[in-house]
């Protein structure tokens, strides 16, 4: 290569490639049934520690179209580096953002702010050089403005074909011998010679960013050497009603017992025709949600039967299902146990009773202490900062490839989820908002690569027992699924192990992703309730279990590897 596809700037003019000006992107919210993202969903206090951090952000122009020779336009992609471990011939490992905005992530991976993260330590072990990846269509990576007038024009480039491809692009871009560069500093990343012919690239990912690792390594095995994919489901389905199952498996039993009951009480309730007990139970529902700990019910005050009576069955019936908005990255514990425990003890005035509370006491009583436990925690009123581009890209996503509708299933016997949030609904959001896609997801584009039964060599898979995205990963244990077991014993360079199993573990309690970083020194962005919902590290112990194993496989793989210069 004698000339260099990375810049240093993003430019765009009236939301097309271009190179004369800055780019502002905006980004018009829209009211959707969403589904619950994939991806690491953490946030950074700039004021606690990210000013002055030695990594700028670098981008690469980036083929628009990478399957069509005709069409020669490009768009930056950003990408951060560190270079502190690198010594010449040392492997490449990328971590992968998957579907946000990739920033938010530099400090705690790429800096290791207030710990420790698997891709810094697995560089110094190794010598590597460390990438932090932006995937297109989120943060500055974006060749349009993301936004309700997003054309399907535009949009048509979204898709997971091309975002591999981006990746590949990328490692094809560094020469092979430094030899080969005229005209790069030789401090500039552009100018080592990180060819993956030449050096091992090692992809480290969880969840979405999990699946693509997968996907490269059955795909492009020349460009990625290993892989770690953690939480990762590879098995895309548009029928999820299994998310929940899983959250529902690490409830106490008598938690679990009012829970079902009590959305089985509303679901038959707005289904049925007493309109006078719908009003009231959407009232209630109403009340709980805005009233406050202490029996402070101030945010209700402008609460009347005339707007319970507005509200649709959905948006009442989910209330339900509150506790369960920080349940895929704290678990049963951090999540769903403050709640249960409200909920049994009836607010700490009674002692709980083995059955639950339904079994003892009858219906109404099992639903008003619900109704007392959802007022105690306020979950409404947790501060939370949706990202309306990452939203509605990821929206694009799995409306059109991945599905993972996470509907209510009423003929589930143990369901906590309303099945008012059904498949037809996320179907109808995703048809009104991307009019030009088919009218289902085509999730075979993504499992022609194997989906449950796809074993590429090379790579970890990592799971939480209870991570909901568990259920589309190798690690499923749903009926439906080929139940393959996680085997900790590192296969062989190049070989994958037997088809029945995996190699890799899944860590007891855990749920999604717990496992890519650890949290070492007390952080205010994650001690503090009211910041959940994006991922925090809860255990330290999936961190070691999983780098150490990471670590033993890549003492076996790395030395097979060999130049094909």
């Amino acid at each position: 290569m004698t000339t260099s596809a990375f810049r240093s700037v993003c430019s765009c003019e009236n939301g097309f490639l271009n190179e004369t000006r800055s780019c502002a992107v905006s980004a018009t919210k829209q009211k959707i049934v969403k589904a619950p993202r994939l991806g690491l969903q953490e946030r950074f206090d700039a004021d606690a520690g990210s000013s002055g951090l030695p990594n700028n952000p670098l981008f690469i122009d980036m083929p628009l179209d990478h399957f069509n020779s005709n069409d020669r336009r490009t768009f930056p992609v950003r990408f951060w580096v560190n270079d502190t471990y690198y010594e010449p011939g040392g492997p490449v490992f990328i971590f992968d953002s998957g579907e946000q905005n990739a920033e938010p992530l530099l400090p705690y991976y790429l800096q290791e702010f207030h710990g420790l993260s698997a891709i810094m330590r697995l560089a110094k072990r190794y010598h590597g050089i460390a990438f932090l990846w932006e995937h297109r269509y989120y943060g500055d990576s974006q060749p349009f403005p993301v936004n309700a007038n997003t054309t399907a024009a535009q949009w048509k480039y979204l898709n997971t074909e091309q975002a591999l491809q981006d990746v590949v692009f990328f490692a094809e871009s560094f020469p092979k011998s430094s030899h080969q560069v005229l005209n790069a500093s030789s401090s500039h990343p552009s100018a080592l010679p990180l060819h993956p012919s030449v050096v091992p690239w090692v992809w480290l990912g969880g969840s979405y960013p999990g699946v693509r690792g997968a996907l490269l390594r059955q795909r492009n095995p020349e460009t990625i050497y290993a892989a770690w994919a953690s939480s990762a489901p590879v098995q895309a389905e548009v029928d999820m009603s299994s998310y929940y199952k899983a959250a529902e498996r690490s409830l106490s039993r008598n938690c679990s017992a009012d829970w079902v009951a009590v959305t089985k009480f509303v679901d038959d309730t707005f289904n049925g025709t007493n309109d006078t007990l719908k009003v009231d139970l959407k009232f209630d529902l109403l009340k709980a949600r805005l009233s406050g700990p202490g029996g402070n019910t101030t945010g209700a005050d402008g609460l009347t039967r005339q707007r319970a009576n507005a509200t649709s069955n959905v948006d009442a019936a989910s209330i339900l299902m509150d506790p369960l908005d920080f349940y895929q990255y704290y678990g049963f514990q951090d999540s769903l146990l403050p709640f249960c425990d409200l909920l049994e003890t009836q607010n700490s005035t009674a002692e709980p009773f083995e059955g639950g509370i339904v079994s003892a006491l009858g219906i109404d009583a099992a639903f008003q202490a619900f109704m007392v436990a959802l007022a105690e925690l306020d979950y409404d009123s947790i501060p939370s900062e949706d990202d309306p581009v990452q939203d509605r890209s990821w929206m694009r996503q799995y409306c059109s490839e991945y599905g993972f509708y996470q509907r209510g299933d009423p003929q589930n016997p143990l369901s906590i989820e309303t099945s008012f949030l059904s498949l037809d609904l996320f179907q109808q959001q995703c048809s009104s908002t991307f009019p030009d896609l088919p009218s289902s997801p085509q999730v075979q584009l993504i499992n022609k690569y194997g989906g449950w039964s796809m074993n590429p060599s090379n790579i970890m898979w990592a799971n939480g027992e209870f991570d909901p995205w568990r259920t589309m990963g190798l690690a499923s244990i749903e009926s439906d699924s080929p139940h393959r077991q996680p085997t900790a014993s590192v296969p062989a360079c190049n070989t994958p192990p037997p088809g029945d199993s995996f190699f890799g573990m899944t860590y007891s309690q855990m749920v999604h992703v717990s496992d890519m970083r650890v949290l070492l020194v007390p952080d205010s962005n994650h001690s503090d309730f009211k910041t959940v919902g994006f991922y925090s590290p809860v255990s330290q112990q999936p961190f070691y279990a999983g780098l150490g194993l990471f670590q033993l496989a890549l003492d076996e793989w790395l030395p097979c590897f060999h130049s094909r210069t």
